[in-house]
């Protein structure tokens, strides 16, 4: 049985290490959680702690808790157990090329909701077994935002992605640049320091989103070599598509993995023929957001001015 305690510092360490966190519960007929039967489930769809009472059913929650966490829009979440066992088995059918195997696994997983009614179940009150609904609650850490770079471009993006709920860092080396005369939103955190220690400095997590807008390729290029390897949801970069090759090629020739490089959003931004720092700074952040929910940045009409330009 998972303490309130146990959940609690399970989270905050999942929290501080930019990880979101899964707690499932088994629920009553009056929609309340039953404590003693709780699950944690981790983005990679490992088990941190805790059961449901039937392995079985641990592993169909399990499998359905990855699909949550990768959805950002999704926080609560009720589902039955036949639901959990219909997902899994048409999972199986997409991924079993044999059809005997195929039959095979799907009798197994059919065979798994036999313990929901079976009368020696002892895991919840014996009510629930017709009907078991489980509750997903997903806990999330704050978005991060880091910006290296305290010139307009980094100003406009430090004021975007506050609008969009970010936690903000600025990074400048100018003590001028980073400054609240530039930043006046106290929300903001501001660092004057060198690039490399700035970075070296931050906890880089899952969580962070990294935008490199300093004032010259040197010190883009510097930054991106700082932060490439690390496991930040996004990593971009300004500058011309020429700049940006070279910068990639040379890091190539430096020992850079090239599937690191791939990863790196150079020229940064969605090509929506941004001019003003303002500008650029919604190209960037409407890239972020593409990253986090999946969009693929096409108009969503399909008539008018801009679908007659595609």
């Amino acid at each position: 049985m998972l303490t309130a305690k146990e959940i609690s510092a399970a989270i905050e360490r999942a929290l501080g290490e930019g990880r979101p966190l899964a707690i499932v519960s088994v629920m009553t007929n009056g929609d309340q959680a039953i404590e003693q039967v709780r699950l944690l489930v981790d983005g990679d769809g490992q088990l941190v702690s805790g059961t449901l009472g039937d392995a079985a059913l641990d592993e169909h929650a399990c499998r359905h808790a990855v699909s949550l966490l990768a959805d950002d829009r999704k926080e609560i979440v009720v589902v039955t157990a036949e639901e959990l066992l219909a997902e899994s088995v048409n999972e199986t059918r997409k991924n079993f090329s044999s059809t005997k195997a195929h039959e095979e696994d799907t009798k197994e997983r059919m065979g798994d909701i036999a313990f929901l009614r079976d009368p020696s179940c002892d895991f919840v009150d014996k009510s629930l077994s017709e009907n078991v609904r489980l509750l997903f609650e997903i806990s999330r850490p704050p978005l991060e935002l880091i910006i290296c770079g305290g010139g307009h471009v980094g100003q406009a993006v430090a004021k975007a992605g506050r609008f969009l709920d970010f936690k903000v860092t600025v990074i400048d080396d100018r003590t001028d640049f980073a400054s609240r005369d530039k930043f006046p939103d106290e929300q903001i955190r501001l660092i004057a320091d060198d690039f490399v220690e700035a970075l070296r400095s931050l906890k880089i997590t899952p969580a962070s989103h990294i935008v490199i807008v300093t004032r010259g390729h040197r010190h883009d290029e510097i930054c991106l070599q700082e932060v490439i390897a690390k496991p930040a949801r996004y990593i971009g970069m300004i500058g011309s598509r020429r700049r940006t090759t070279t910068i990639r090629e040379r890091l190539k020739r430096e020992g850079v993995a090239p599937e690191l490089l791939r990863q790196v959003h150079a020229p940064i931004g969605l090509d929506i023929g941004a001019l003003t720092p303002e500008e650029i700074a919604v190209a960037i952040l409407a890239e972020i957001v593409l990253v986090r929910r999946g969009g693929n940045g096409a108009p969503k009409s399909h008539e008018g001015p801009m679908a007659r330009a595609r």
